[in-house]
């Protein structure tokens, strides 16, 4: 257990040096975006040159750290550390070490989906009506990154309706690098048939015995799976060997931003695409989030408002970012922030990529590190939020005080409030686990 501690530390500082350099490679690029920004239209055709070397540079600096980035995750599978989602005997943790918490549980509070009414209401209707056919039914959610397909699945797999007519219920996600044997055991413990000694005897299983396992399970079984972020469709054939017909009504529910996986995954599926925001929608979307602290609401900050959200072009994330960024700024730092925006503008519509950069950037700098440190872990892995904040403590990222643990608390709320993580669970309206948007 010392040994494994040790590896700990030492990983935990190679990722720690990296965030440093991380924002030492952003500071250099903001720094030359603005001298640019600042010179004559002369001035910036007699310094191309210079641009082109430090445009280089820069490209270089980032193409090392994505070594390092490369090299410290296969140095954490090496070490074993937070590689495994099943859980180890003894339960106690390291406050180094940071367990592979998967998704196995979605929110519980009722999710609120600003535009997605109807798209959820279709969706239940498919979900819970099967005309009198009892096969499997699969619904496939697809569209870009941002649109809520994820919220969207969340809410319907929350619903009373859903728990009460599906046996049981799993959700797994899967991402562009995947593992079929983890998917396997995150269904598995999300269905919470499986005692904790007998998880310890499965997680040595082969992927194909896991399968095996995993179909004896939900044989006869009226179940929901829903299967997060799929990329490809060799991911749910994998899958779909371990998931049995059952003809009993059961339904997958898929999240993916790619068409072809959305229509092709099975003959039976139903692929919903999710639509861009209408400007009404956008608008009710970022008030409920930008002026919750502000009332009443003056007319300059509403016009203000809705310049900026119509330039988000209707995408959810985009408005709920930039929506967080407004709710932190007193009402006399709106038109400075819309300014920022304005220069930044490209094709007359807000990137979301400029939305993000201007949020992370008003970050203080403590808290720019917490989250460049979060950025280490795989896409759309769950963080348990005590286990981060005993981890944020332990490694120096909280300035030394008798309410440290309260003062990361506040870093990880704030990065919510301001939509850079996502609450994933809420147990009595505290937040226990949440994650970086894709």
């Amino acid at each position: 257990r010392e040994k494994e501690d040790e590896a700990s530390k030492v990983w935990t500082k190679m990722v720690l040096d990296i965030a440093y350099d991380v924002e030492d490679v952003l500071d250099i690029y903001y720094l030359k975006a603005d001298e640019r920004s600042q010179r004559g239209r002369l001035r910036r055709l007699t310094n191309k040159v210079g641009e082109t070397k430090d445009a280089c540079k820069i490209l270089d600096d980032i193409k090392t750290l994505k070594r390092r980035i490369l090299d410290v995750t296969r140095k954490r599978e090496t070490y074993g550390i937070g590689n495994s989602s099943e859980p180890r005997g003894g339960g106690n943790t390291s406050s180094f070490r940071m367990r592979q918490l998967r998704r196995t549980q979605s929110v519980d509070q009722e999710e609120r989906v600003v535009g997605l009414e109807d798209d959820a209401k279709i969706l239940l209707e498919k979900l819970l009506n099967d005309d009198g056919n009892k096969q499997r039914y699969m619904i496939s959610i697809f569209g870009m990154g941002g649109l809520g397909k994820t919220a969207l699945a969340r809410k319907l797999y929350n619903s009373m309706e859903v728990k009460g007519r599906f046996e049981y219920q799993a959700w797994t996600y899967v991402s562009q690098e995947y593992n079929i044997r983890d998917m396997l055991m995150r269904i598995i413990r999300s269905l919470g048939m499986t005692s904790g000694e007998e998880i310890e005897k499965i997680r040595m299983f082969a992927e194909e015995d896991l399968e095996v396992y995993l179909y004896g399970l939900l044989k006869g079984k009226k179940y929901l799976v829903v299967v997060d972020d799929i990329w490809e469709r060799e991911a749910w054939e994998s899958l779909k060997r371990a998931l049995p017909g059952n003809h009993n009504g059961s339904r997958v529910i898929i999240t993916t931003r790619i068409r072809a996986v959305a229509e092709g995954v099975d003959q039976r599926v139903y692929a919903h695409k999710l639509r861009f925001l209408t400007f009404e929608e956008s608008w009710n979307l970022f008030e409920q989030k930008a002026f919750r602290d502000i009332k009443p609401v003056n007319q300059d900050l509403e016009r203000i408002g809705k310049e900026m959200v119509t330039k988000c072009g209707g995408l959810p994330l985009a408005i709920v970012i930039l929506a967080g960024l407004m709710s932190r700024k007193s009402p006399n730092e709106w038109n400075d922030v819309y300014d920022s925006l304005w220069r930044r503008l490209k094709d007359d519509s807000i990137q979301f990529s400029t939305v993000f950069d201007l949020s992370f950037m008003e970050l203080k700098h403590e808290l720019k590190l917490c989250f460049l440190y979060l950025s280490v872990f795989p896409e759309d892995y769950e963080i348990d939020v005590e286990q981060l904040v005993r981890l944020l403590v332990a490694e120096g990222f909280i300035q030394e005080d008798e309410e440290m643990e309260d003062v990361a608390r506040s870093y990880i709320k704030e990065l919510i409030d301001r939509s850079l993580m996502e609450a994933v669970r809420i147990e009595r309206g505290k937040v226990v686990s949440c994650k970086i948007h894709d």
